[in-house]
């Protein structure tokens, strides 16, 4: 048996394992993980709410020194969501992490510092490049290539990585357990794109507030389970890719056979 399917906190490859892993992670942590997410990816995700609304209203109005001032809210919101979104799955890497190597949990501000924040900035727009010219072929290409580097950024923290090698690297592990990849992260990021265009629709019908009681409980539910989901499966494939820094680790932390 290999020392992964023996580790306890190391997700067999299987969908529902990962799943109850995401899971349990969130019950193990739940300060953390929805700490991290309230203080990264609500307060941008808020603005970008606001600045959007007012920028529909004024949309078909003059281009006067409001409206470009609205068009800086809404592009600095939705740079800050994105950052956001890359330290918060930075977070997550480290407490799945601390928990494999049954470490100190470390605080938001520790792993903020130690986040190699440029190096996933890099990655996450070498991943868009890559993306686009799948997506018009088509949903279907394009969507399983955004699911086959998911872990890119995982991937990055984990094995300090650069972007180009870690995005070859996530792609050659997810390849090699394609459909455990698409259904354990695809499924999720499927119910969290049909959320996202949800909370589009309803900002023709509703008020801000509204959208903001709404779209806060997404991120604390689907956002931060997707997130996990990404790590575990990350962590999964990594502890059974010998001679990975991960599978060394799982290898000497893992319960005698």
């Amino acid at each position: 048996m290999h020392p992964a399917d023996r580790h306890p906190h190391i997700a067999n490859l299987q969908v529902l394992n990962v799943y109850r892993s995401a899971l349990r992670l969130y019950r193990l942590e739940p300060a953390r993980v929805a700490g991290a997410a309230l203080v990264l990816m609500v307060p941008p995700v808020v603005l970008g709410i606001g600045s959007g609304r007012l920028l529909d209203e004024l949309r078909d109005g003059p281009l006067n020194d409001r409206v470009v001032l609205l068009l800086v809210i809404a592009v600095v919101a939705g740079v800050l969501s994105s950052i956001g979104t890359i330290v918060y799955a930075g977070v997550l890497d480290e407490l799945v992490g601390s928990v494999v190597r049954d470490d100190r949990r470390p605080s938001i501000s520790e792993v903020v510092h130690a986040l190699p924040i440029w190096r996933l900035i890099g990655a996450d727009v070498l991943v868009t490049v890559l993306i686009a010219p799948a997506f018009a072929l088509g949903a279907i290409p394009g969507f399983v290539l955004l699911t086959m580097l998911a872990i890119v950024g995982p991937v990055i923290n984990i094995e300090d990585a650069r972007p180009l090698p870690a995005t070859v690297r996530s792609f050659r592990l997810t390849s090699r357990h394609l459909w455990l990849t698409m259904l354990a992260v695809g499924l999720p990021l499927l119910v969290e794109i049909g959320v996202h265009h949800w909370l589009l629709h309803l900002r023709e019908e509703s008020d801000v507030l509204v959208e903001i009681a709404i779209s806060v409980p997404m991120i604390l539910t689907v956002g931060a389970f997707v997130g996990l989901v990404e790590v575990e499966l990350a962590y999964a494939l990594l502890a059974r890719d010998d001679g990975s820094s991960v599978a060394e680790v799982v290898a000497s932390t893992a319960p005698p056979e």
